[in-house]
């Protein structure tokens, strides 16, 4: 693949709690530099990446129940429309995974059907943390979140538990998902990590080495 097809899909990542507007800015810039698809910052920052990134095409993207998931439900929905107050164009959030392993997928679905509608059109990604379960598990969450609304089903926040994106597992959700698209995060720190994971079914790469990745070099940092 050309590196400007690998531009297109990623989403340059910094949802550090230590990140700094310093920090927010400069990832910005490499964004506009490399026209990534988006940034991915913290929901305090979204003011700040609009304001940087105005004119440019680049997506301003935040993380929302991040990254446990288990804020009361009235809570994400809450936080949600706050988002889109500010400005956010897509979101990625954290399901409440403990209700879908408790056996309680209706209230799982319920939940992400009430995050999608507060969402106001804007696409919606549901990080699912796919690593540690069962394929029964993986299977029941990522229809699950496609039922709720989902735009997308993502296999890790890319800090908790949900581990690196591998292409077994992305092939998985690209073949389990019927409407839902898939982002991979976790691990992806080189142009051939890119390109195997692409074509293992993702449609959007969650990353903070696009630059790394851009230059021919291997990213080092955790996301």
């Amino acid at each position: 693949m050309k590196l400007e097809e690998i531009a297109a899909v990623i989403q340059h990542t910094d949802v550090s709690p230590t990140a700094t507007e310093r920090d927010i800015r400069s990832l910005c810039a490499d964004a506009i530099k490399y026209r990534f698809n988006g940034v991915m910052v913290q929901p305090c920052w979204i003011a700040l990446c609009r304001k940087e990134l105005e004119g440019s095409g680049v997506k301003v993207c935040s993380a929302m129940a991040y990254p446990m998931g288990g804020a009361l439900t009235r809570s994400k929905v809450a936080e949600m429309r706050h988002l889109v107050e500010e400005g956010v164009d897509e979101v990625d959030f954290m399901p409440n995974l403990g209700l879908l392993l408790s056996g309680k997928a209706d209230a799982f679905r319920a939940e992400i059907a009430a995050i999608v509608e507060a969402a106001a059109g804007r696409p919606v990604k549901a990080m699912l943390e796919l690593e540690p379960l069962s394929i029964p598990e993986r299977r029941a969450a990522i229809i699950e979140a496609e039922a709720g609304g989902c735009t997308y089903v993502k296999n890790s926040s890319g800090w908790g538990v949900g581990g690196k994106a591998t292409v077994e597992l992305i092939r998985f959700m690209a073949a389990t998902a019927t409407r839902a698209k898939v982002k991979a995060s976790g691990g992806i720190r080189t142009k051939q990590d890119a390109e195997d994971i692409l074509a293992a079914g993702a449609v959007l790469l969650g990353t903070s080495a696009g630059p790394a990745i851009m230059r021919g070099a291997g990213g080092t940092n955790a996301y």
